[in-house]
């Protein structure tokens, strides 16, 4: 009777103990998770606090996602079969899969965009948010592999705020990387425990993923190569009919969910083979073995020590490409995580290691593209990205190999987990009370400093009741009112050839032209996009002496009902040349006129 009491009490103290357990390392989680969102605002600041109606760095790039999250969610609200027949670009289809939909991203944004109307603040509290999902994303991983989450936290840190990813916080697609590692995650779970569910989530997320940038959708999927490859090679034993047969089915569903939003992309490969990254593109934009060592000059502490270095990646590919450290921190915490694994790592830990070591070495290599720059000179060595590029399905769609360096910085942030376990550990075993906490702080404390930035440049950018009163206009008229809006951006002849992505005018005139369309959804001539159609080109070459009778003529067989003129692109004597041309001829018809002040008047020309 006694026994059985005393058995009873010591079950329930167990219980008990687990119960305390549980609660504490939730309450803990809940800590990091602020911790995590506080950081992303910090590392992003002042966006949180000025990002209403401003943008980082420029008003070109951020602006345009402004509009692809606005466009999204007013497709998705009034028609979704419609969705990739954006208004920009007319009269050509599917504009939207010009750039990336990031159907992810406008998804979580729809509620922001219903509440504010402001698809600017809508993208600038996206960055901080998918920022902090990185870190989330991250943090998981490595406490299921580490089973520790101080060291899961610094993880979190290491990927979110890295220095390359810090450097394109004006890209907007670029910031949403949380979805990798919760793909790992789940793939590590469905190779070590099995269950349908596990590979499931493993698939979903690889969707997700996709379907929020192209980009890391490919690049996941080459982790998840490696992941399979490297698990192959170390124990065929686990490849069983029904674990393959189950990954597969995953997988094929997973292709199958991603297939429709693919399409538009391949039609319009099909009808312009310029639509494929070009092997010299790639090349301009692939990374130099030097910079690895180079970070954005935004950072706190390495942006200046890495100045001189900087400077020659202007010449191929531009700084913002090709910034790759990942801070000193990360780079020396994976160095020793690896090394820790190598020694002293048994189990699953043996293959935590090799994974994650091949991983960054894989994603390292295919961030050099397809020809090896050392310190600024080409060597003729064959590189991993050529067979990449022509084998491995997408990838010609591809133009910055350097891309890959999330690859990297995912790979580094693990093992930088695994070095600080193996740190706390060391650490209580010489049983000094408070001193494991303490070395936590400091370690985060340098890893902060480590990747920390100095404030955002921020652009003010108008709002919609700020924006000229002929995009008012453009929003009562009814249909789709197919509008172009004059002057397109300068006929240049080595501009035109080379790209109008390189005339600046382009940039200048067609991202704030996009970015209003917000407001009216009509269709226009204009755009701004990672890739620019034929079209526009000939339209900048027709449009080039306008008014003429030559290009009136084209913009009506284009199906244009309406052309804005803008008075403060002309020059005079081509605005009063657009004046006597619409007295004297009927195919260029005044319509209105919109004098916001004297220097920026708009004019409405209709085309009969």
């Amino acid at each position: 009777m006694g026994e059985a009491v005393a058995s009873r009490l010591s079950f329930s103290v167990v219980v008990m103990n687990k119960e305390q357990k549980t609660r504490k390392g939730r309450a803990v989680g809940l800590v990091i998770i602020v911790l995590f969102m506080v950081l992303a605002c910090v590392f992003t600041r002042p966006i949180l606090t000025k990002g209403k109606n401003a943008v980082y760095k420029a008003p070109y790039d951020p602006t345009f996602q402004a509009w692809t999250l606005a466009w999204d969610v007013h497709a998705l609200s009034t028609n979704p079969l419609n969705l990739f027949n954006a208004n920009i670009y007319y009269p050509n289809p599917d504009t939207l899969a010009y750039s990336d939909h990031q159907l992810t991203t406008a998804l979580m944004a729809w509620p922001l965009i219903a509440a504010t109307g402001n698809p600017v603040q809508a993208q600038n509290l996206m960055l901080i948010f998918n920022l902090f999902l990185c870190a989330v994303g991250a943090y998981l991983l490595a406490h299921h592999l580490t089973n520790n989450r101080s060291a899961a936290f610094v993880a979190g840190m290491a990927f979110a705020f890295a220095p390359p990813r810090l450097a394109h916080m004006w890209h907007l697609q670029l910031s949403a990387a949380g979805w990798i590692p919760l793909c790992l995650l789940f793939l590590h779970k469905y190779s070590e425990d099995g269950g349908w569910k596990n590979a499931a989530l493993a698939g979903l997320f690889l969707v997700i993923q996709t379907l929020a940038t192209w980009y890391y959708g490919l690049m996941l999927a080459v982790a998840i190569l490696v992941f399979l490859v490297v698990r192959l090679v170390m124990d065929r034993r686990a490849f069983t009919l029904r674990w393959v047969l189950t990954l597969l089915i995953v997988f094929v569903v997973a292709a199958g969910l991603i297939t429709p939003f693919a399409v538009p992309y391949l039609k319009i490969h099909s009808k312009d083979p310029k639509f494929v990254r070009s092997v010299g593109e790639v090349d301009l934009f692939s990374a130099d073995v030097r910079d690895f060592a180079i970070a954005p000059s935004t950072n706190l502490v390495w942006g200046g020590l890495t100045a001189g270095l900087r400077k020659t990646t202007v010449k191929r590919g531009g700084p913002t490409e090709r910034t790759l450290f990942p801070g000193l921190l990360p780079l020396l915490l994976g160095i020793a995580g690896a090394v820790v694994l190598f020694v002293r790592g048994s189990g699953k830990e043996r293959f935590y290691v090799r994974f994650y070591v091949a991983l960054a070495a894989v994603a390292a290599l295919l961030c050099l593209g397809t020809r090896l720059y050392f310190f600024g000179h080409s060597v003729n060595i064959p590189m991993p990205y050529d067979i990449f590029y022509y084998l491995f399905p997408g990838s010609r769609v591809m133009r910055v190999p350097a891309r890959f360096i999330i690859l990297v910085l995912l790979a580094l942030a693990v093992l930088s987990a695994f070095a600080v376990r193996a740190l706390l550990s060391w650490i209580a075993s010489r049983k000094k009370p408070g001193l494991g906490a303490l070395v936590l702080i400091l370690v985060a404390g340098l890893l902060v400093l480590d990747l920390m930035s100095v404030n955002l440049h921020m652009v003010g950018v108008p709002l919609k009741d700020q924006f000229p009163p002929v995009y008012t206009w453009m929003k009562q008229q009814p249909g789709e009112a197919p509008t172009a809006e004059l002057p397109l951006a300068r006929y240049d002849p080595k501009t035109y050839k080379e790209g109008l992505q390189y005339e600046i005018t382009w940039q200048a005139r067609e991202a704030p032209r996009t970015y209003y369309s917000t407001l009216h959804w009509k269709k226009i001539l204009n755009g701004y996009s990672g890739y620019i159609p034929p079209s526009y080109y000939e339209a900048v070459k027709a449009t080039a002496g306008f008014p003429s009778a030559e290009s009136i003529a084209w913009l009506k067989v284009n199906g244009i009902k309406y052309v804005v003129v803008h008075a403060s692109l002309m020059d005079p004597a081509t605005l009063q040349k657009v004046f006597s041309w619409s007295l004297k001829h009927k195919d260029l018809q005044p319509w209105k006129v919109f004098d916001e002040n004297k220097k920026d008047k708009d004019y409405v020309y209709r085309l009969p």
